[in-house]
């Protein structure tokens, strides 16, 4: 399987969240192990000591940042809730306020509504979220699709 400079630029972010661990990313790389052999790029992860040497790695070879799209940050929001580690309100004020999330205007509006209701209704859970569900739903994939291409579920150890 073939990655892009913006796939192991969200592996990046997601070795310094610590939403993969550095043995996740070493099993991970030791599974692309074919019969052909491996990458020679993903060979050097496989070696690496620790997250910052991954992290390192990818940053000087990929020239990223470690800082994937609005897109993927607001599916990381939307995922944190549905797993319950986000409250509602805590995950639009992050998609709203801290990431400066690139998102198209209708999403952003649709949220900023959503996110309106914890100002002053007094069930303000139970209506923002017919407002953001869609919206988490159309970008929770983006996240999980993420965190499924470096696990080793489905790859040969």
């Amino acid at each position: 399987m073939k990655y892009s400079a913006e796939d192991f630029n969200i592996l990046c972010y997601l070795l310094t969240q610590t939403e993969v661990s550095y043995e996740s990313a070493v099993a991970w790389a030791n599974s692309q192990y074919t019969d052909e052999g491996i990458d020679p790029f993903i060979e050097k992860i496989a070696l690496a000591s620790d997250v910052s040497d991954i992290v390192e790695l990818i940053v000087s070879e990929y020239q990223v940042s470690g800082e994937p799209s609005g897109e993927f940050l607001l599916g990381e929001a939307a995922a944190k809730y549905e797993q319950g580690k986000l409250a509602l309100g805590d995950a639009l004020k992050r998609a709203l306020y801290y990431m400066n999330a690139e998102l198209p205007e209708d999403d952003l509006a649709v949220l900023y509504e959503a996110e309106d209701y914890f100002d002053w209704h007094d069930n303000p859970e139970a209506e923002a979220i017919k407002l953001a569900k869609p919206i988490f739903d159309k970008y929770m994939p983006l996240y999980e699709r993420a965190l499924a291409r470096f696990s080793t579920a489905g790859h040969g150890s």
